[in-house]
């Protein structure tokens, strides 16, 4: 083959690859957290368990929690991609931008009480066999900085 027809070859293969839609994890499921490898410790908290549900660019996440003060159970929906403003009851504002960083879903909130701005950034990622989903998450707020990681578990 000569180079021009190896170039012409090659260009092909990649605006080939370039066209295929790059296929996202799905992370809907019911997740719990394994607490002995999570590195987020709590005394109070007995169990952690996520239900998601991911429809295109539609996500809703139901967590519950069982702590020393019993069950909560909370829903949260977002559109990944589009930037999503809200006050809780105290009129604290939220904003939370939902989007993609290759295979990873990254949520960052900027939330803003009467005198203080609470930042936060937390990473999913799911294992390549998809039985484990590690949240990351880094908060910044007047108390300082801190880490943590959940290690949650289909179930």
């Amino acid at each position: 083959m000569t180079r021009k027809s190896i170039a012409i070859c090659l260009a092909a293969v990649l605006l080939t690859a370039a066209a295929v839609p790059q296929v996202r994890p799905d992370f809907s499921g019911t997740w719990k957290q394994n607490m002995e490898k999570s590195a987020t410790k709590s005394s109070w908290l007995k169990s952690y368990t996520n239900k998601i549900e991911q429809q295109g660019t539609n996500l809703k996440v139901t967590t519950t929690t069982v702590g020393d003060r019993g069950e909560r159970t909370y829903d949260r929906t977002y559109v990944i991609g589009k930037e999503d403003k809200s006050k809780d009851g105290e009129g604290d504002q939220r904003t939370t931008n939902v989007t993609w960083n290759g295979n990873t879903l990254v949520f960052e909130s900027v939330e803003k009480e009467r005198d203080a701005t609470l930042t936060s950034k937390e990473v999913w990622a799911l294992s390549e066999d998809g039985k484990t989903l590690t949240k990351n998450i880094h908060r910044t707020g007047p108390r300082g900085d801190s880490d943590q990681q959940y290690v949650l578990e289909k179930q």
